[in-house]
């Protein structure tokens, strides 16, 4: 994602360039749960502790990076086909959640009104 969004910073304009940080920072939060889920993320991003809401999320990103390009099209492509892969492993009851999606790991603190 962090790659696309810098691919996606030309040619310059006010849309690429706003789009390129948007994906930047996107691409960031994503790598923070990824390897684990602060309170803040998992407080106000709380889509990104299902299988379906990463999923989703990572569509979405693709499709913003997804562009005329041959490094915006295979980023694009291969997020949105990582986002494809979340969406099916919400439907595989053999798959278990990692613990960063699950909230037990140390140093987690659940939401106001959620426990965990």
């Amino acid at each position: 994602m962090v790659l696309g969004g810098i691919a996606s910073f030309f040619p310059l304009g006010f849309r690429t360039v706003v789009l390129a940080i948007y994906t930047i920072l996107f691409g960031a939060l994503v790598i923070t749960a990824e390897f684990s889920m602060p309170s803040q993320i998992a407080r106000y991003a709380s889509f990104l502790m299902s299988f379906i809401g990463r999923g989703l999320f990572y569509i979405f990103i693709g499709a913003l990076i997804l562009a005329p390009g041959a490094l915006r099209i295979v980023g694009g492509s291969v997020v949105m086909l990582v986002g494809a892969i979340f969406i099916v492993l919400e439907f595989t009851p053999s798959i278990e959640p990692p613990t960063n999606m699950r909230g037990d790991e140390p140093g987690y603190e659940a939401p106001v009104g959620e426990t965990v």
